[in-house]
């Protein structure tokens, strides 16, 4: 499980598909799926045809520039957009509270809150002196009082029904700006995801090109080492001959010359140094047995030289696989494989070395 990259491409063999590697249940088993995340908002970018769309004639389907790019663009994003985070309720609040006014709506709030406190402390200093007053008949103080709290109790109460309507107005603006807010932050928020998601993918592209290319490399320096070694060693065997013809002063027989799958195509005289091909084939022509992964590999590096499906099936007719197949079937599937178009086309060729 270690081995696998979160978030990246592999190739599930029982489904002959590509599947998205996100880590493992409760129960230990690997989870795949052919797209998203499970639960998660698919990316900002539109990842389901691969690196398709970003060149041709390039390395295994994309191009490495063009990838290295992207991954740099969506590095910066992310940065960028992560910087914009920081602080950005607060200064969105900010911004749209200064907007809507409501400074001066919360100003007015309170000149009216102060108002009806004011106004209570007049009404009550004058009831305490109607009541205070010697001259005055209990009758007398009676009246008075009561029409002192009339017209005060008139006067404060429309000053309280106009401070609630401006404090209805100021909670009600205050919940709209605290809402948008939110949900400004919230897409903001899925961006980033999002870019985190590209991130991850392009990476784990990055990872399955870098992997690739250096087992290719790899092998193509243990074949050049092999075919060198194999070199110096016909040319000491060539040598030891003609030296122990020369020496001897008697002949020695020919050495066959025969082609990648064993079949007897001519001969070497080490003597005069030349080769001689025969012209013309056997009447009864051998049946060659050969592994089909190296059919394969010949058949493959027989694409990059420019031979065609048909040129080929002339020129093995008479090979079959230690799988029991003949070149002709193993020709047709490579051919599909390397001209399948679409996405799992790209995804096959992707998956399969030297195609």
């Amino acid at each position: 499980m270690a081995n696998k990259q979160y978030g990246g491409w592999y190739w599930q063999p029982d489904q002959n598909k590509a599947l998205r590697w996100w880590g493992t249940d409760s129960a230990g088993k690997d989870i795949y799926t052919s797209g998203d995340e499970p639960g998660k908002q698919q990316s900002v970018s539109n990842l389901s045809s691969g690196l398709g769309d970003v060149g041709s004639g390039s390395y295994m389907g994309y191009d490495l520039g063009t990838l290295s790019t992207k991954i740099q663009d969506t590095r910066t994003q992310l940065q960028n957009l992560s910087g914009e985070l920081d602080g950005f309720q607060t200064r969105r609040y900010d911004e749209e509270y200064s907007k809507a006014g409501l400074n001066k709506t919360k100003d007015e709030i309170a000149a009216l809150d102060a108002s009806i406190a004011s106004e209570k402390n007049v009404r009550d200093e004058s009831v305490s002196k109607v009541r205070k007053n010697p001259g005055y008949s209990a009758a007398t103080i009676t009246g008075e009082t009561g029409e002192v709290q009339r017209l005060a109790g008139s006067k404060i109460n429309n000053l309280i029904e106009e401070r609630n309507a401006k404090a209805q107005t100021y909670n009600a603006t205050l919940g709209e700006i605290t809402q948008k807010v939110a949900m400004e932050a919230q897409g903001k928020e899925a961006k980033l995801n999002n870019l985190r998601y590209d991130l991850q993918y392009f990476g784990g592209l990055l990872d399955s090109y870098s992997k690739t290319r250096s087992a290719e490399l790899s092998a193509t320096k243990e074949e050049e080492r092999w075919e060198k070694e194999f070199e110096l060693k016909l040319y000491g065997a060539q040598t030891d001959r003609m030296r122990a013809g020369s020496d001897g002063g008697g002949t020695y027989a020919k050495q066959q010359v025969k082609d990648a799958f064993g079949n007897v195509v001519g001969f070497f005289d080490a003597t005069s140094g030349k080769t001689t091909l025969y012209q013309e084939a056997s009447q009864q022509p051998q049946t060659t047995t050969v592994n089909e992964g190296d059919l394969r590999t010949e058949i493959r590096n027989a694409w990059k030289t420019g031979l065609t499906a048909d040129q080929l099936k002339t020129n093995l007719s008479n090979v079959t696989t230690d799988k029991g197949k003949n070149a002709s079937q193993v020709i047709d599937e490579e051919w599909q494989l390397k001209t399948q178009p679409g996405v799992m086309g790209f995804l096959r060729r992707l998956f399969t070395p030297g195609v």
